[in-house]
């Protein structure tokens, strides 16, 4: 039995890690897709990156920044707050974190400064539900829209650059979320993933491969992700607008579904 499967059987039917909640914000991006590293491109008078800090920290016990080596000192972190040097691929910048993470905590949180607006009382409802058991908590959204596959070349046609729909039935909506950050964890299962050097898209991925409970709560519509510059701008609009208008920007609560 390896490291992680103990893991996840030594978590089975756990009421939840009591140790202390640490925060891992993912900044370690070099912003090839959006024209520079957009981690530090202004959102309301402040760089992307301080929006996750600033909304993880009424529910974390400490909070660790990575970002690329190079631009460690582009930004000063507020007091308490740990900044390290990322790595070549989204893994190691997460193992990274990890490393700077004291071995007593119990729940880590994981999240990027590509979602600034998600609000405490998210990072609070995935971190709610790893302490009532869960090996792992994601925010979705359901679907909204019809889901295709494309191709930019058919089948004895010429080939080019225009996309083309490939039949076949759409994704069903009643079982595909859009999944946003942040993602709650048991510390020790995240440990032990990561122990094993494996590569992945995002943690919760591989948390279920290894037969954890991940658990999906409903997200944030106006938690959206930013990886390019239009989406930069809507994010300044949403922000504005809460701002104004004193929205408390919540979107619902309690547990959608759980998949093992």
């Amino acid at each position: 039995m390896t490291d992680t499967a103990v893991a996840v059987a030594n978590g089975a039917g756990s009421t939840g890690n009591s140790g202390p909640v640490w925060t891992i914000v993912l900044a370690g991006g070099g912003g090839t897709r959006f024209g520079g590293p957009k981690q530090f491109f202004d959102l309301g008078g402040e760089p992307l990156l301080a929006h996750p800090v600033a909304a993880a920290r009424p529910a974390s016990d400490g909070i660790v920044v990575v970002v690329p080596a190079a631009l460690i000192g582009h930004w000063s972190p507020p007091d308490g707050v740990r900044m390290v040097a990322g790595g070549a691929t989204r893994a190691e910048s997460v193992r990274a974190g990890l490393a700077a993470v004291p071995a007593d905590a119990g729940v880590i949180v994981v999240t990027d400064a590509a979602h600034p607006l998600a609000t405490p009382a998210l990072y609070q409802r995935v971190i709610d539900e790893v302490r009532a058991g869960a090996d792992a908590a994601v925010p979705g959204l359901p679907l909204t829209e019809v889901v295709k596959e494309i191709r930019s070349t058919v089948l004895g046609s010429p080939p080019d650059d225009t996309p083309r729909l490939v039949t076949g039935a759409s994704l069903p909506r009643e079982t595909h979320r859009l999944v946003q950050t942040p993602h709650a964890f048991r510390a020790d299962l995240l440990r032990s993933v990561h122990a094993e050097a494996r590569e992945a898209v995002e943690d919760s991925a591989m948390v279920a491969a290894a037969g954890g409970l991940v658990v999906v709560v409903p997200g944030e519509p106006a938690n959206i992700h930013v990886t390019t510059p239009d989406e930069l701008a809507m994010a300044r609009l949403l922000l504005t607008h809460v701002r104004s208008e004193g929205e408390p920007n919540e979107f619902g609560t309690g547990r959608i579904h759980a998949v093992r």
